[in-house]
């Protein structure tokens, strides 16, 4: 989509108006010269004005007072169309760039997790922060340029009314510049294009460097290594790709400057050796030429900003196409209800990368039903977090199929049935309000659970908001886990949730928690290495390369002692 789509787009009318005001403004703009030659005495040397007919106004004499005024008046209306238009599309601008970026939001929620994931959070974030904000910023010099343009077109038509031989020469001279302006300009848009690549690696880049804050703390020779060879390196390539960029386009800039000189010295010293040509005529085209250097330079230098805009809707485009719409045909449907979850002969296939395959599970054969727990355990790179995915329908079955009491999830129902699933990863993001919720209807139970899972005295509920979320990893977990609760879900998945909670409240996760989801009917998967734990699953699925390797009913006769054996925990 092109810059002055989108804008069209927004306010049709609106943009209308503004480019009409803007044509009106260089029209107006033209004007100018012929209102001035036309109270010049054509014969006098020092085209001194001799008009007679004089007013005084504030003590002053004026000549040509009708002539002033319609140049009063002419400038006036100037100041009005193009300070109008500006403000115009200045304001529809606003509204593109929230629209642009409501699209982006809509995209990205739309989209399947994988491609999120493939994507990453640097180029989305990049495209979100630093490319909307360049094309609206070229959106914005549509009024200047058409402005620059008409002006341009009237002194070009004054030069053909003064002399047409002139006037095929001026063109003819423009039009050379302005393609020999162009080259430069091609390389340096090929370095900025490089340079908008090298930012997104450099986004990701100081992601890496709040992430790992923790790590790098710990090693100043770590620390150097990424400040050298990652956030050092990318930022080199911006900068000096960059610098070459603009070098050139400001040599490119500067020549496009002079392009109307080169002609007014061509004309003034070369092209009257063999034209005649008369001092009046000449005086106008001189004049006509010294009033277009503006104009001229003005689109010349408008190029830049232009091209910039042009590479952030193309990264913006890219980004689009990248991010396909998840096939979902009710995404407000009601929660499906169901006893029972199979996965039959599911797989999954990450894409690969130079040629080669990606990770691929399957195909799996699981039967979960509502009112158990099914713990997932294996090494690491074995797939358990990509079989959750598959169960929580982040993840689309490539192979095989997802069925709920054997209806399948597909485009038509997979909206019903994801609406009764909670989830927290171990990469999880905790929001700072329960989504979704009314929560000051359920202040009561917000309360309750706050004080059930040890919070109460860390986090306030007001305002239907949390009161921080400044808490270490194990509190943080626990809040999430009160948000989940919340929902009220039908299928519970937890990837490694006690991994960061204390051993006291890893007892209380193992064997009070959990038993009390499932006494209230719910289905509990959770991926766990804590092996004493075991007994509190009706069934534990072992993954290895991909694949279920066993299922076993129950690999410890009994919990832990200091865990407790009964659901004593009250979720109702």
């Amino acid at each position: 989509m092109s810059i002055l789509s989108s804008f069209s787009q927004r306010a049709p009318n609106k943009v209308f108006v503004a480019m009409l005001l803007g044509t009106l403004a260089g029209i107006s703009y033209t004007l100018v010269i012929p209102l001035v030659m036309n109270v010049l005495d054509p014969g006098a040397a020092s085209f001194a004005t001799t008009e007679p007919e004089t007013v005084t106004l504030f003590g002053w004499q004026v000549s040509h007072y009708r002539f002033a005024l319609l140049f009063v008046a002419n400038c006036l209306f100037i100041l009005f169309a193009r300070t109008a238009s500006q403000v115009i599309l200045s304001r529809v601008a606003l509204d593109v760039t929230t629209d642009l970026r409501t699209r982006m939001y809509q995209r990205i929620s739309q989209a399947p997790v994988a491609e999120l994931e493939r994507v990453g959070l640097a180029r989305l974030v990049a495209s979100i922060t630093a490319d909307v904000p360049v094309i609206v910023a070229g959106a914005r010099l549509l009024p200047d340029l058409l402005t620059n343009a008409v002006t341009l077109a009237g002194v070009l038509g004054f030069l053909l009314f003064l002399s047409p031989s002139v006037f095929w020469f001026v063109l003819g001279c423009i039009a050379f510049g302005v393609v020999t302006y162009q080259l430069p300009m091609m390389l340096a848009r090929r370095y900025l294009i490089r340079a908008r690549g090298h930012l997104d690696h450099l986004h990701e880049g100081i992601r890496g460097l709040v992430h790992g804050a923790k790590e790098l703390k710990l090693n100043s020779d770590k620390r150097r290594d990424y400040a050298d060879n990652v956030l050092a390196l990318n930022e080199r390539l911006v900068r000096e790709t960059a610098k070459t960029g603009m070098s050139v386009m400001s040599v490119a800039q500067n020549y496009g400057n002079l392009i109307v000189l080169f002609v007014i010295g061509a004309i003034a010293f070369v092209y009257v050796n063999y034209h005649s040509m008369g001092p009046a005529v000449l005086a106008g085209v001189i004049m006509a030429l010294l009033y277009v250097t503006a104009p001229v330079a003005a689109l010349l230098n408008f190029v830049p900003q232009l091209s910039m805009a042009r590479v952030a809707q193309r990264k913006v485009d890219q980004l689009f196409g990248q991010l396909a719409h998840e096939e979902v045909e009710d995404d407000g449907a009601p929660r499906r209800e169901w006893q029972r979850m199979r996965l039959e002969a599911a797989g999954y296939r990450y894409p690969g990368r130079d040629g080669e395959a990606g990770f691929h599970i399957g195909p799996i054969d699981l039967e979960i039903e509502r009112g158990e727990i099914v713990f997932i355990v294996g090494g690491n790179g074995s797939g358990k977090s990509t079989l959750a995915k598959l169960l929580t329908l982040h993840y689309r079955a490539d192979s095989g199929r997802v069925t709920f009491d054997g209806v399948a999830a597909d485009a038509s129902t997979i909206s019903g049935f994801r609406r009764g699933i909670a989830a927290i990863y171990s990469d999880y993001y905790l929001f700072d309000r329960p989504l979704g919720v009314d929560g000051e209807a359920a202040r009561a139970e917000i309360e309750r659970y706050l004080e059930l899972l040890g919070l109460s005295g860390k986090v306030r509920f007001a305002d239907g908001r949390f009161s921080t979320l400044s808490l270490s990893d194990g509190q943080r977990r626990r809040l999430a886990l009160l948000v989940a609760f919340l929902e009220d879900a039908l299928l519970y998945v937890f990837d490694e949730w006690a991994a960061d909670q204390d051993p006291a409240f890893k007892a209380v996760f193992y064997g009070e928690i959990l038993p009390a989801l499932k006494a209230r009917g719910k289905a509990v998967v959770a991926i766990s290495h804590d092996d004493r734990y075991f007994a509190a699953a009706d069934r534990v699925v072992t993954m290895a390369e991909g694949v279920v390797a066993g299922v076993s009913p129950q690999r410890v006769a009994t919990l832990p002692a200091s865990a407790p054996a009964a659901a004593a925990v009250d979720l109702a």
